[in-house]
C-alpha cells in the first residue's frame, strides 16, 4: 500500500513539473523599451498587467488565428474595464512576421483587426508619459 501511494506521488510531480509553463506562447510577458525589459503579471479578465513604469511604450505579443476579428485593449489596472484614454497616446497593432502595422488609432483604448496571415501580433500601448504604465494592463480578445 505504501509503495503504490509512493509511485502514485512522483508520477504526480513527474507530470507536473512536464507540464509547460504557459508563458511560453509569449501573451503572459509584456514588454517594454528595446524588449529588454518583461513583466509576467497577470490581471484580471485575461490581460496581462499591471504594467509597470519608466517606459512609455508597453506590449504584448499575441497567436491568433489568420483572418479571425481580434482586438487590442489598454484595460485599467484590474485588466477588466477599458482604461482612461486621456493617458493614452495611441493603440496599435503590428504583425510580429514583418513588423508591418495593421492597426493603429489615437485618443482610444480599443483597437479591432483581423489576424495577418502569419498568425502573430503585437499588441502595442503607446502613453502620453513613462509613469502611466502601472495604472493599465493589455489584453487581446
Amino acid at each position: 500500500m505504501r509503495f503504490s501511494t509512493i509511485v502514485a506521488l512522483v508520477t504526480s510531480a513527474a507530470l507536473v513539473s512536464a507540464t509547460p509553463y504557459p508563458e511560453s506562447d509569449g501573451t503572459l510577458i509584456a514588454r517594454a523599451a528595446d524588449g529588454n525589459v518583461g513583466l509576467a503579471k497577470r490581471s484580471g479578465c485575461g490581460s496581462t498587467g499591471p504594467l509597470g513604469d519608466g517606459h512609455y511604450i508597453w506590449w504584448i505579443d499575441v497567436s491568433c488565428k489568420p483572418g479571425d476579428q481580434k482586438t487590442c485593449q489598454v484595460t485599467d489596472k484590474t485588466g477588466c474595464l477599458p482604461g482612461d484614454t486621456s493617458k493614452i497616446g495611441s493603440v496599435e497593432v503590428d504583425d510580429i512576421n514583418d513588423t508591418n502595422q495593421i492597426a493603429k488609432k489615437s485618443g482610444t483604448n480599443t483597437v479591432p483587426f483581423t489576424c495577418p496571415a502569419g498568425g502573430k501580433i503585437r499588441c502595442q500601448a503607446n502613453f502620453n508619459d513613462n509613469d502611466d504604465g502601472p495604472s493599465y494592463s493589455l489584453r487581446v480578445f
